[in-house]
């Protein structure tokens, strides 16, 4: 991380302060010596990174395929190369999926939408019972205190997995809100991760719903996907196509925070949202 020089307000409050700013850098993965996809990403839980895309781009579900992982970094350049054990010689790699997206994209060059479908398996989930509001408005306050890059830059998407009780117990931050959520996978289902953890809780993200999350979100057994800001159309299309429910935050500056429930609205009804409740990122 860098840190910058920056002036802040005008006249009698004016002041100058050091700004750290968020590392942004491209990293490329490789799988059993080949490249497989470039990511602009914040260089640091790389392992993890690549855990997470392997799992929720290119359809490697189980850890145990994964030999091994290790992360070079020289010159400015960071590459990730992964090996996977001889029984699992190849991963959903579509001919079309190409490129280097960037940090604000999470489809790995993929050219169809309709490509998404067909590589999106969700896993089963506990439905029953509801994740209650005051705990998932607890576990984003839990997120926010463990956020120490954003608390630095002002400009990191976190990811969290939670427990059923609302006990945040993991939390990956990233540019990119796509590569926070991999991160945080990767990190679940990674060698030493309790699989124990993995087997019930929810996601809540820093960011907006968007269906890039969705998708990732359901290759985990999450209840729930919580954001701090409001889905888009295509994150409500895919939470209802895929059986998890979607929520967000309602904030409208004279009462307290409250969670907005998305997954039982009809998906042939759209309206605009109150214009007293507003959303960020």
């Amino acid at each position: 991380m860098v840190h910058e020089s920056v002036h802040i307000g005008r006249g009698v409050a004016e002041r100058t302060v050091s700004w750290g700013i968020v590392d942004e850098a491209a990293v490329q993965i490789m799988l059993n010596g080949q490249p497989l996809v470039v990511l602009m990403a914040t260089p640091a839980d790389l392992a993890d990174l690549a855990r997470g895309v392997l799992r929720t781009e290119f359809g490697v579900i189980e850890p145990a395929s994964i030999a091994s992982v290790q992360e070079h970094h020289l010159l400015g350049e960071y590459r990730v190369e992964v090996q996977l054990n001889a029984n699992l010689a190849s991963v959903q790699h579509s001919p079309n999926q190409t490129g280097m997206p960037n940090s604000s994209c999470g489809l790995c060059g993929m050219e169809s939408l309709a490509q998404l479908a067909t590589r999106t398996q969700a896993l089963p989930r506990v439905h029953p019972p509801a994740i209650p509001d005051g705990i998932v408005l607890s576990a984003f306050a839990q997120m926010h205190q463990r956020q120490p890059l954003n608390a630095l830059t002002h400009s990191a998407h976190a990811a969290a997995w939670c427990l059923p009780s609302g006990e945040v117990v993991l939390v990956r931050e990233d540019v990119g809100r796509h590569n926070a959520l991999d991160k945080l996978v990767g990190a679940l289902y990674g060698p030493n991760a309790d699989p124990e953890l993995a087997r019930d809780g929810f996601v809540v993200m820093s960011s907006r719903g968007s269906y890039e999350l969705v998708h990732k979100t359901a290759h985990t057994a999450a209840r729930l996907l919580a954001t701090w800001s409001a889905p888009t159309s295509m994150a409500l299309q895919w939470s209802r196509h895929l059986g998890l429910p979607l929520c967000s935050v309602a904030r409208d500056g004279r009462t307290e925070p409250q969670v907005a429930h998305f997954e039982h609205a009809p998906a042939s009804i759209s309206a605009p949202a109150p214009e007293s409740y507003h959303a960020h990122r």
